[in-house]
């Protein structure tokens, strides 16, 4: 009986609680931020597809290109631990004639990524993949080497943004902003760094390259108002 006693007392005073928070009044904000950042790094993938009449043959080319890429990478002293091979797919390639799909061999396609962190090698570098018939598309996008605490400063500002505009906005109507009830992130808010993209046999002529990362973020706080 006693225990049941307890339970019934427990039970009360959380639908009590829920209800108090149910008839609370409360204003929904969004605050959001942009952090824009020179870039000081760039993050590359090189694509290496090979398609030859058999899958052991179009394997043992494709293993030969992505040795030649890593040598390539190595003379230009990028850094082991800075590039990374993305395993293997392979499978039947099909080519469409006439609306009717035909086999013509098999395909094997591996990337290679790897960190660029000196841009001053940026041309020189490009330059001479280009001069390569190891890949088939090489990509790139700006990075920076502090994104995380970028980051953070994108999240600390667009959090500010919301409180400064729910205190105006609570000011105006002559109420009190009260305790923060919930706080959810907008999916949405994600960083675009600028690319670039390079096809076989593009040669750069310009000495520096330049770009900017942009960090958006957006932010939804709950706030109790009295």
């Amino acid at each position: 009986m006693k225990n049941f006693l307890i339970l019934f007392l427990f039970l009360f005073f959380c639908l009590v609680s829920v209800n108090a928070q149910e008839n609370k009044k409360f204003i929904n904000i969004t605050g959001t931020s942009e952090v824009i950042v020179p870039a000081d790094q760039m993050n590359f993938t090189v694509t290496i597809r090979t398609i030859a009449d058999s899958i052991e043959v179009s394997k043992r080319i494709s293993d030969k290109r992505v040795d030649e890429v890593l040598e390539l990478l190595k003379k230009e002293g990028i850094n082991s631990q800075d590039i990374e091979t993305v395993p293997v797919y392979f499978g039947k390639y099909y080519e469409t004639k006439d609306r009717e799909r035909i086999q013509k061999g098999f395909n094997t396609d591996i990337r290679v990524t790897f960190l660029l962190k000196d841009l001053s090698k940026y041309y020189e570098l490009t330059n001479k993949l280009c001069s390569s018939s190891s890949f088939e598309t090489v990509n790139s996008v700006y990075g920076i080497s502090d994104y995380e605490l970028q980051n953070k400063a994108a999240y600390q500002k667009a959090l500010k943004a919301a409180k400064e505009k729910a205190e105006y906005m609570a000011n105006t109507l002559g109420l009190k902003l009260g305790d923060v009830l919930e706080i959810d992130e907008y999916s949405g808010g994600q960083s675009y760094p600028n690319s670039t993209s390079l096809q076989s046999g593009v040669v750069f002529q310009n000495d520096s390259i330049a770009g900017k990362v942009n960090i958006k973020r957006s932010i939804r706080v709950k706030f109790a108002i009295e």
